[in-house]
């Protein structure tokens, strides 16, 4: 069986979406697993996206983009925790690139390693014990 391709913190994703665009993904090595996801075209960052344990969903809350594509009010992206250890991140929207209408549906943008709960809740208490 072929072992899933998974992401530590600081590692990143490059995830083509149409022809003229993609979304890169950087998990940043924190205990809410952020991660910062941005829809591009043409090497410009059109909109960002930062999701989390506790932020699980960002929509898009307007067209965005250049002439060649434009990333449509209510793209969606998501934060599923998947068994202990590990999550992903998904675009659910549309997405126009020179003229043509793309549906995306759950495309995974990565699967990434994720700090176990026991030690986000002990990270927790740390912090709040140097309070």
């Amino acid at each position: 069986m072929e072992k899933e391709l998974t992401f530590d913190g600081g590692q990143s994703t490059n995830t083509p979406l149409t022809p003229n665009s993609n979304a890169v993904a950087v998990k940043i090595a924190d205990l809410n697993n952020d991660t910062l996801i941005s829809f591009m075209s043409l090497d410009a960052t059109y909109w960002s996206a930062l999701l989390s344990s506790s932020t699980t969903t960002v929509t898009n809350n307007k067209r965005k983009g250049n002439g060649i594509v434009t990333f449509e009010k209510g793209l969606e992206v998501e934060y599923i925790a998947l068994a202990e250890g590990y999550y992903m991140i998904i675009v659910t929207g549309y997405i126009i690139d020179n003229k043509i209408t793309y549906d995306l549906v759950g495309k995974s943008l990565g699967i990434f390693s994720s700090i176990p709960i026991a030690e986000r809740l002990a990270g927790l208490a740390d912090e709040r014990a140097m309070l």
